[in-house]
């Protein structure tokens, strides 16, 4: 056993297996890493970085105080969930278009399993903002709440809603040759109540708390699969319980993910006790996020304004009109969509689709089998450049 940082180091034997040539692997060991418990933790912060995480948290609340010039907050609140969903996965490998999401989710294409997933991830976002807005508190059942709505899909539906039962890793073939061994299995339900209990806690910076809870959970990796979407899940548990984020999540995702080695440098320095660096990075990440969102709800209102004048002469209750208005919630949109969410009937909400189409708000995309949609490419555009300028941002 030897003490490391915020944690310590346990030794312990790894069974051997039989290999594919029959032959039966010599005994070996491997380094556990057993954090301390947080949830009386009180970190001691830099006045600089005390500072920082306060003026992010300002950023995400201005965020969530000015948006409401949009016509439409839940665009807003459903296209920055989706750019973090997908930022989410994307820093597990999973690279997918904000355009195939949209069409993925309009056609349900149950085939495609990459898309399947981070509709899973958008569905643990969904969740984790649900379980931060209930006066309950964070519990353990809820972060397997959050697990069970990420595991949808095959690879992961043996494991879903359970903490693991066995000892995991990160890198290697096995533990002894990991490049980092979490707690073992037996000690990670009490890992993971103490964290709930640090969670539910409110006399901490809420960005600070997000900042040690998710790397306090990455240091745990309390499942088999799934660890860091469901870690980044929990900032916007604790945004939105701590209220700095009532309506829109800040993509933090985004920014973590542009600069990945950074990220899993400076969860490692966590571990190390670098607690006041990994703050200040974090909140840097934070706020960066926010101030991009918000010029990004802007740009979709200015747009909406655009398309209204584009489609004008209209009347103020016209079918087209309310249409733009969800438009940020469904840049790939059907008749059947445009009918529920107006409350218009089918043939005025295709009249009011085709209206838009003239106008080069949108393009028809036929489609016999799926029926017709249509999209407006000028949100993706926009949802594009919004997602460069994060990625290029120094962080």
């Amino acid at each position: 056993m030897g003490r490391y940082g915020r944690g310590h180091y346990e030794t312990r034997s790894w069974a051997p297996n039989f290999s594919r040539s029959g032959r039966h692997g010599g005994a070996s060991t491997y380094r556990a890493f057993i954090p301390d418990p947080i949830a009386n933790f009180e970190p001691e912060l830099s006045s600089a970085t005390s500072a920082l995480a306060e003026r992010a948290g300002a950023a995400v609340r201005t965020l969530n105080a000015s948006a409401p010039n949009l016509r439409s907050l839940e665009g807003l609140a459903r296209q920055l969930l989706r750019s973090e969903a997908l930022a989410s996965s994307a820093i597990e490998g999973l690279q997918l278009s904000h355009r195939k999401l949209a069409r993925c989710e309009v056609e349900g294409d149950t085939g495609n399993f990459k898309a399947q997933e981070v509709l899973g991830n958008t569905r643990a976002m969904e969740e984790a903002i649900r379980i931060g807005s209930e006066a309950d508190g964070v519990t353990v059942d809820g972060i397997l709440a959050i697990h069970r709505a990420l595991a949808i899909v095959p690879l992961l539906e043996r494991i879903t809603g359970r903490l693991r039962e066995e000892q995991g890793w990160i890198g290697g073939s096995s533990p002894p040759n990991a490049a980092y061994v979490p707690p073992p299995h037996d000690l990670v339900e009490t890992l993971t109540a103490d964290l709930c209990d640090f969670m539910n806690r409110d006399d901490i910076s809420p960005v600070a708390q997000a900042a040690i809870a998710h790397a306090q959970f990455e240091t745990i990796h309390p499942f088999g699969d799934g660890n860091g979407r469901v870690g980044r899940g929990l900032i916007h548990v604790l945004f939105r319980r701590r209220a700095v984020a009532p309506r829109y999540i800040p993509p933090v995702s985004l920014v973590l993910g542009a600069h990945k080695d950074a990220y899993i440098a400076g969860l490692e320095d966590f571990r190390a006790d670098g607690v006041d660096r990994w703050v200040e990075q974090f909140a840097r990440a934070v706020e960066v996020a926010a101030e991009h969102a918000n010029a990004f709800s802007t740009q979709v209102a200015d747009l909406q304004a655009e398309w209204t004048k584009r489609a004008e002469p209209m009347r103020s209750d016209a079918t087209a009109r309310a249409i733009i208005d969800h438009l940020p919630s469904f840049p790939i949109i059907t008749a059947a969509i445009a009918e529920q969410h107006t409350g218009r009937s089918r043939v005025a909400a295709i009249n009011g689709l085709e209206r838009l189409a003239q106008a080069g708000i949108l393009n028809r995309h036929r489609n016999q089998r799926k029926g017709d949609s249509w999209e407006a490419k000028e949100l993706f555009a926009l949802l594009d450049d919004f997602e460069a300028a994060i990625r290029d941002s120094s962080v």
